[in-house]
């Protein structure tokens, strides 16, 4: 990861991906790779808001308990990690009993049963909140209205 690329508190990323305080928690703590980002210092890549983002549309979509998919969404973490968010846009997130794969979805061609994730949504959503040019909510008057400050010239 570069040094310029841009990262989210765990706040931020929590918020992002629609998970309630409580449910957090509990996700550090089966989750490994959300258990080793721990206090304020933690940070998150794009590619990890988009996986945690595809963690929770599952979780809350499909009913799936987190703790029986642990290692496969620790995997899918690392896999998220490793891409470009721009990458991402175009793939689906296959999960299965044996693997997870980031898979382009005209190559879906599977004969077992699995739990598909399209990465579009999730990827425009992320950068309508990263780039948005509309503030959350405005700005708070200032107590004293802005003087310009100098000398004057003779």
């Amino acid at each position: 990861m570069s040094a310029t690329a841009i990262q989210y508190t765990g706040e931020q990323a929590r918020k992002f991906a629609g998970v309630s305080p409580e449910a957090w928690r509990h996700w550090r703590k089966v989750i490994p790779c959300l258990a080793k980002k721990t206090g304020k210092s933690a940070r998150f890549s794009a590619g990890e808001l988009i996986a945690l983002a595809a963690l929770a549309a599952a979780v809350h979509t499909l009913d799936i308990g987190i703790a029986k998919f642990a290692e496969r969404w620790d995997e899918l973490f690392n896999l998220c990690a490793q891409q470009r968010p721009g990458a991402l846009r175009s793939t689906v997130i296959m999960v299965t009993a044996e693997a997870i794969e980031l898979s382009d979805p005209s190559r879906l061609l599977h004969e077992q049963p699995a739990i598909l994730i399209p990465c579009e949504p999730i990827v425009d959503r992320l950068w309508d909140a990263a780039f948005s040019s509309r503030a959350e909510q405005p700005q708070i008057p200032l107590p004293f209205a802005p003087q310009a400050v100098g000398r004057k010239h003779r």
